[in-house]
């Protein structure tokens, strides 16, 4: 009819009682869980999260003790590189030093062969004691005697020799006939610093 506001039928059940569809459907959406169900896939669960935080911390650790071994390793080797050329850029100053040293040792051996009195041991002490202090010197500058000898087989890897003296004991054949200066190595390993110059014997037959 005209004027009227249109209403909605309901059905009766079997008592008689009408029923409206929109309050059913109220019903039911209000006892609907709230929210989207697909959340739960979106966002993991907190155990999870924990998890992989804790997984990324340690990845970062481990990168940063690389990082540390690299850095420590980086400054030995610049440690060395650095004692590699002070030494270089000192050897003039050592080599000149070692002779020094040598000679001393040269003289203590002129002296006792002139003669064997008081003045000659003092003369003679004083030269070694300058020497040792000249030993001092050089290992405050990096460098310990290689500790060479006459009678020692020649090797080149610590000797440089001067000349050679000949001899008919073939047992002297290539061994040191006498020391000019001691030799110098690293004092940290066994590469020579300054060469031990000396003279080897040659043995030739008569």
């Amino acid at each position: 009819m005209h004027g009227q506001f249109p209403t909605h039928a309901g059905k009766r059940d079997e008592s008689g009682k009408v029923t409206h569809p929109e309050s059913c459907e109220a019903v039911s959406c209000a006892e609907a869980p709230i929210g989207d169900s697909h959340d739960a896939d979106r966002f993991p669960a907190p155990g999870k999260i924990l998890r992989d935080l804790t997984d990324e911390i340690r990845r970062f650790n481990d990168r940063s003790e690389g990082l540390e071994a690299i850095n420590k390793r980086m400054h030995e080797r610049v440690a060395v590189l650095e004692g590699d050329l002070l030494r270089a850029s000192l050897r003039p100053v050592m080599k000149a030093l070692a002779e020094l040293h040598g000679e001393c040792f040269r003289n203590v051996q002129h002296i006792r062969e002139i003669g064997d009195t008081e003045a000659t041991r003092a003369t003679a002490e004083d030269f070694l004691t300058f020497a040792a202090r000249v030993e001092d010197i050089l290992e405050g500058l990096g460098a310990v005697t290689i500790g060479v000898e006459a009678g020692d087989p020649f090797d080149r890897r610590i000797h440089q020799s001067c000349r050679t003296v000949g001899t008919d004991v073939e047992a002297q054949h290539e061994r040191v006939s006498e020391i000019y200066h001691q030799g110098f190595r690293n004092i940290t390993s066994d590469k020579p610093i300054i060469y031990a110059k000396v003279s080897v014997w040659k043995y030739t037959e008569n």
